[in-house]
């Protein structure tokens, strides 16, 4: 017997059950579980909770944020700010998620999110913004597209 697959239940006898019989049941198939891909390989980093980093910190990695950093932050890839982590300073990345709070304007070439649990107090510049229910956000917002100003395309006419 078996704990990972099914099998039938034993016969009375082997003459009962003939070749065919045993041959006509496929054996059950298994189903892969697939991650969502990355687009790329990128290197994570992570300010544990308990750490704290005062200056400016930039870099090419992923990075998530539960401890505590006093200073701009400029990366090339995605910032998360978990829910116990702390910025007090101004932010630029691809994506940013905020999670905790921020005190500090924030940039995202690509989107901002401010979580149910997040607390942003300063400016967004993003084509993308995203406030969840339950967030806190105190500032303004200027969302803005690859291809310039969405308000100037927004009156633009399509041909």
């Amino acid at each position: 017997m078996s704990i990972f697959r099914r099998e039938d239940p034993p016969s009375s006898s082997k003459e009962d059950s003939s070749p065919r019989d045993r041959s006509s049941k496929s054996p059950p198939q298994r189903q892969q579980r697939r991650r969502p891909a990355r687009p790329e390989n990128r290197a994570r980093s992570q300010i544990a909770p308990g750490c704290k980093i005062d200056g400016e910190v930039e870099g090419k990695s992923d990075l998530l944020i539960d401890g505590e950093v006093e200073g701009r932050i400029r990366l090339d890839s995605d910032l998360t700010i978990g829910r116990k982590g702390r910025v007090k300073g101004d932010v630029t990345a691809r994506n940013v998620r905020i999670g905790g709070r921020v005190v500090g304007n924030v940039e995202g070439r690509e989107k901002v999110e401010i979580l149910d649990s997040g607390r942003l107090e300063g400016d967004v510049v993003a084509p993308r913004v995203v406030l969840a229910e339950g967030s806190f956000f105190k500032g303004k917002v200027e969302m803005s597209g690859a291809g310039g100003d969405s308000r100037t395309q927004a009156g633009r006419k399509s041909s």
